[in-house]
């Protein structure tokens, strides 16, 4: 089977959209040989993949609206595949058969966040895209019951979506280092984004520290993204007083280190279409404090400590707990590892190559 899939998300450091496809389009090549799949993109791509998969660069010189528009559509068209797949939420060009499009909706979390859009018609045009990329897909994949759920609610779906849970994106280390009885740090992985709960959370730790209840550091994985000048300037505090390090964007191996030896992850999330991090954190043996919020039971179960992040009271509770209890880390990381267990990559390629085949004969 002909397959290609738009590696724009590639150009870029790899982010949980684009460690998910190729986890995904690598589990599928060790499944079968009869999937041969290229990569389409427009700029160089910034992390490597499978010598299985082939990569085109093409239309350089083109402005990447015009490249996507018109010069993607006239690739695939002349060289005929059987399906390309969109896994960054759509952005599928015109001029294509649906008959062989897959699109990828990670979540419609925008008409979830309560003031998402700066006007009426921001919340408008974002709904228009998202049906035209509905009505141009054979098929509709999404990565979670909730995210599903949400799209079936907002949207006009003549189609079926299928749920492909991601797997875990980081091996786990050697056993000996995950069941520490101290360690001197709490982890936080993802992006600064307001949706995040970064904010309480720095708020609860300078406190904490201010008050000497809390010892522990905080180490910030992510994105470098000052959304405001408070969280800005709580960073700033964090930093100066010696309980903040933020770390940027780190190696795999190196986030694998960091997960096994945390006391544990903070998660302090509201909207999550999945919720990476957790399941990351599982399947290294880290605990994880975070929310009953959107996704988030769905892909931790009962294996995690769960708080209102509207009650702050909740999260100084967590955080105490955990730095003074090893019994309670100990017995968060055994169930931890036992949940993530139950997500897969090879699960999530099987019933992506069974659909795949379905729809193309």
């Amino acid at each position: 089977m002909k397959f290609f899939f738009d590696a724009t998300v590639l150009e870029m450091p790899a982010t949980g959209v684009g460690k998910t496809a190729l986890q995904l389009y690598d589990s599928c090549i060790n499944q079968t040989d009869s999937l041969k799949i290229t990569a389409l993109h427009q700029k160089p791509l910034l992390v490597n993949f499978s010598s299985k998969i082939q990569s085109t660069q093409f239309g350089e010189k083109f402005p990447h609206s015009l490249w996507r528009s018109l010069i993607l559509p006239a690739y695939v068209k002349k060289n005929t595949p059987d399906l390309i797949h969109f896994p960054w939420n759509g952005n599928i060009p015109p001029f294509l058969s649906k008959k062989i499009v897959i699109t990828t909706i990670h979540d419609v979390l925008p008409l979830v966040i309560p003031g998402y859009f700066n006007s009426f018609y921001d919340e408008t045009d974002y709904k228009k895209r998202i049906q035209r990329d509905i009505n141009r897909s054979r098929l509709i994949i999404t990565v979670s019951n909730y995210s599903k759920k949400e799209i079936i609610k907002n949207f006009e779906v003549n189609k079926e979506i299928l749920v492909l849970h991601h797997g875990p994106t980081i091996k786990s280390v050697s056993a000996e280092t995950i069941y520490h009885e101290k360690s001197d740090y709490f982890l936080y992985v993802g992006g600064y984004d307001p949706r995040k709960g970064l904010e309480i959370l720095l708020q609860r730790f300078i406190r904490l520290h201010e008050e000497k209840e809390l010892e522990s550091r905080l180490i910030m994985v992510g994105d470098k993204h000052y959304y405001s000048p408070y969280f800005k300037k709580l960073v700033e505090k964090g930093v100066e007083k010696g309980f903040l390090e933020e770390k940027g964007y780190v190696s795999d191996e190196l986030l694998a280190n960091l997960y096994s030896n945390a006391i544990a992850l903070v998660y302090p999330s509201k909207y999550e279409g999945f919720g990476l991090p957790p399941l990351e954190a599982m399947n290294c043996g880290c605990p994880v404090i975070t929310t009953k919020c959107t996704s988030i039971p769905e892909i931790c179960g009962n294996a995690v400590y769960y708080i209102n992040v509207d009650n702050e009271l909740d999260l100084d509770e967590a955080l105490i707990t955990l730095e003074n209890d090893p019994y309670i880390r100990k017995k968060l990381s055994l169930m931890g590892e036992k949940m993530a267990s139950n997500f897969s990559w090879e699960h999530s390629a099987r019933s992506f190559i069974n659909k795949i085949t379905e729809i193309t004969y």
